[in-house]
């Protein structure tokens, strides 16, 4: 959601910023812009839509300058147009911000000249309220400082004053940002890969610190002023995942990537036939919980719901699962001897974050672990331990590599817990264990057999939305489903318990209608095939996810989706993959844009 780049350097900074944005043009946007400094002050170029008209713009008229800011918008206050596309000024500053600047309305009524404002953004009243303190007197630092005091809300920042064309100024409270450091110059960002062509170390921004920097280095501050040390590390290698190689879209190369990754995390965290999470080394020596929260939002959540059968089945105790965005506001009562499992891709999820932040303000002896994408997130750094996914960056907004790497680090974590508390035999334990190291193999089956995607494509040419049907943990992956296709397609569809079906849904059912049935061994197979039945005889069009062979199910089905047989744990992440590429290849069919579908962020970082 919404892109930051900044540069200070030592030579003309337009195409650094330009393929800065260009990288992060997966976290979704509808307007884009950069501003560039230098002694004839700002030179500013702001286009509404994809970056393709900033890009045209750019080169009929090039911006100079050595210090710049540039970002992609995704409208929250105002138009997506351009005007209130980024950056913003007041007199003498130019502004980027991510994230909500929740008392901005009173900020303009009662603080600014209100007259003043030409955008409905909250982010206009950065640039200005930081100009009425110079204009009270203030030098630019205590300026900053006292805006940033003044600001509620979430806010990741980069500014530019113009009477300081070699510096760049940024600070981060809530929203993601780093520092990159090259041979040209410093950078910052609110994505790695947007710099890491150009960049070697990196230095992730603590919550509340701000600084400001020149293209021969960095001052650190934390929230009080006080200086903080510039411990810079390796760049992570992410350029690789800003190229599609021979696949049309990044969804799909980011599917047909499945085998791979789920082949990195076996290697990872398995050794001589024994799990080690080797940033969570505790869950070695402690006790079992009373209970296990597990808190995320969209996929993520779907890959909690999937595990909490899991553990729920073998633990014995109670594993809740909760929204983020609902678990911080309904009061939850935690007690004590409870884990917090957090989901989130990028780490950033600003619900997921908060939902954590109030657990631990709450209950600080309670233990919280992150399953997360990036090691250096927020999540993982304020979290008691993690576990990396080892999915390697996903561009494509709908996700699908990152959910199977939730689904098999969940697997792996639920087994742990079973052989550490000794609720599982061991001939139990290596089965299912030689079930998941099995799946790189036959994911790679799976999506070698996928060619009959277009004979299905008639059930979805005339309809209306599309209903997924599940028991057990194959309803959470038709909610998984169903999401999937919404995405990509903008066709509504609906994942429900199959048990449920005939409280409602059922009136939905016709002969326009496709249903998507999961219908696999390990879960409650023959009522699955009874709800089959049911919707069949209202001439809804049947389409059949399964393990079984043809004459083990007997069912007359406009189409069939078949996996190989997995066991309790593999089945469910088998079964993901046919349904990402049939949301794929309804969404090629249709023409989406499959990579950025609209209205969509790939990190949600405000509410």
């Amino acid at each position: 959601m919404c892109g930051i780049i900044g540069a200070v350097l030592r030579k003309s900074v337009q195409h650094y910023l330009l393929h800065g944005l260009k990288c992060m043009e997966y976290r979704g946007y509808d307007s884009a812009g950069i501003c560039t400094l230098d002694v004839g002050g700002f030179h500013l170029c702001k286009r509404e839509g994809k970056l393709k008209f900033l890009d045209e713009a750019l080169s009929l008229a090039p911006v100079p300058g050595c210090a710049g800011i540039g970002h992609t918008r995704w409208a929250t206050h105002g138009l997506p147009n351009e005007v209130n596309a980024h950056p913003h000024r007041s007199d003498s500053i130019m502004v980027v911000h991510n994230g909500i600047i929740e008392n901005y309305s009173d900020l303009k009524q009662h603080v600014l000249n209100e007259s003043r404002f030409v955008s409905e953004t909250d982010s206009e009243t950065i640039p200005w309220l930081l100009e009425s303190y110079l204009a009270q007197g203030l030098n630019f630092v205590d300026g900053w400082k006292q805006s940033l005091k003044t600001l509620e809300g979430a806010y990741a920042i980069a500014a530019l004053y113009e009477d300081q064309v070699d510096t760049l100024w940024f600070a981060r409270r809530g929203s993601p940002l780093l520092l990159a450091k090259g041979l040209d110059g410093i950078f910052v960002a609110s994505d790695a890969i947007s710099v890491a062509k150009f960049a070697t170390e990196i230095l992730y921004i603590e919550e509340g610190s701000w600084g400001y920097a020149t293209a021969d280095g960095v001052e650190l501050f934390d929230v009080d002023g006080l200086p903080l040390p510039i411990a810079w590390q390796p760049i992570p290698h992410t350029e690789a995942a800003s190229d599609k190689g021979a696949f049309p879209h990044y969804m799909l190369k980011e599917i047909y990537e499945q085998p791979r990754v789920i082949d990195e995390i076996l290697h990872a965290y398995i050794t001589r036939n024994e799990i080690h999470f080797s940033d969570a080394t505790f869950l070695d020596q402690v006790a079992l919980p009373d209970r296990i929260v597990m808190v995320a939002c969209g996929t993520s959540y779907h890959a909690a719901l999937t595990a909490r059968y899991w553990l729920e089945h073998y633990l014995k105790i109670s594993v809740e699962v909760d929204v983020a965005s609902e678990y911080r506001y309904r009061n939850p009562v935690i007690g004590s001897n409870t884990w917090m499992v957090t989901l989130s891709q990028s780490g950033e999820t600003a619900d997921t974050l908060e939902a954590l932040r109030m657990f631990k303000r709450t209950t600080p002896d309670n233990v919280a672990i992150a399953l997360c994408n990036v090691p250096h997130s927020s999540l993982v750094r304020e979290s008691d331990g993690s576990i990396e996914l080892h999915a390697g960056p996903e561009i494509g907004v709908a996700s699908t590599k990152a959910y199977t790497a939730q689904l098999m680090v969940l697997a792996l974590f639920a087994l742990k817990l079973t052989k550490h508390f000794g609720v599982m035999c061991d001939a139990d334990y290596t089965g299912h264990l030689v079930a998941l190291q099995q799946l790189p193999k036959q994911i790679d089956a799976v999506l070698q057999a996928q060619s009959n995607m277009d004979s299905l494509m008639p059930l979805f040419s005339q309809a209306r939305g599309a209903l997924f049907l599940g028991r057990g943990p194959c309803y959470p992956l038709a909610l998984e489903g169903a999401l999937k296709l919404k995405e990509i397609t903008y066709l509504h569809a609906e994942g429900y318990a199959a048990g449920e079906m005939k409280h409602g849904p059922i009136a939905l059912v016709d002969a326009t209608l496709p249903v998507v049935v999961l219908a696999l061994k390990e879960y409650h197979l023959e009522k699955v095939l009874s709800n089959l039945r049911e919707v069949q005889s209202r001439s809804a069009k049947i389409i059949l996810l399964t393990d079984m062979e043809a004459h083990e199910h007997q069912v007359a089905v406009d189409g069939v989706l078949s996996i190989p047989v997995g066991d309790y744990f593999s089945s469910p992440i088998l079964a993901a993959i046919p349904l990402q590429l049939l949301a794929y290849a309804v969404a090629c069919m249709k023409g989406t844009d499959v990579d950025q579908p609209r209205n969509l962020a790939k990190s949600v970082t405000v509410e």
